[in-house]
């Protein structure tokens, strides 16, 4: 929770009308219980969006006990469901949209060149990827991601 209200009140600043859409990913899910690398939060597909940092703290805390964490760690689907959104705003004759994902995980990513795929593929729209490591896992493989060394490519 406190990396969620950490970054949150930072980023919260650029969204003028306070409601974020909050996703979940590496749990199963009911009512079949099948493992979902995106889901909303609030588990409505329709509406997945939470007032303010308050409401994405309350959704998580809402979710957690209805769901089973379960492995594999995947990023590529929400970086691509956020891609989308991105694509389409960029398409619009004004281009007033801009997007961050946070990502906030406790485990080590598991499909990571799909992910670096995602990412290289998202480069050009308007969007941010923010990725943070809770606990005590070994994230060093996830650091290449960051492009502090040299520009991220494809891994094809």
């Amino acid at each position: 929770l406190m990396a969620i209200w950490s970054v949150g009140m930072i980023i919260q600043d650029y969204d003028t009308d306070k409601l974020f859409p909050a996703f979940g990913f590496g749990a199963q899910i009911p009512p079949n219980w099948q493992v979902s690398h995106e889901f909303p939060l609030n588990f409505n597909p329709t509406n997945p969006f939470c007032a303010g940092v308050q409401g994405i703290v309350e959704a998580y805390q809402n979710c957690l006990p209805r769901v089973k964490l379960h492995g594999p760690t995947n990023f590529s689907p929400i970086i691509n469901h956020v891609a989308r959104f991105a694509a389409a705003a960029a398409q619009q004759p004004t281009a007033s949209q801009y997007f961050i994902l946070l990502i906030i995980t406790d485990g080590v990513i598991t499909d990571l060149d799909d992910t670096r795929q995602a990412i290289v593929n998202a480069a050009k729209l308007p969007m941010s990827i923010i990725i943070i490591g809770v606990g005590g896992a070994d994230f060093s493989a996830m650091e290449f991601l960051d492009g502090d060394e040299c520009v991220l490519k494809s891994p094809t």
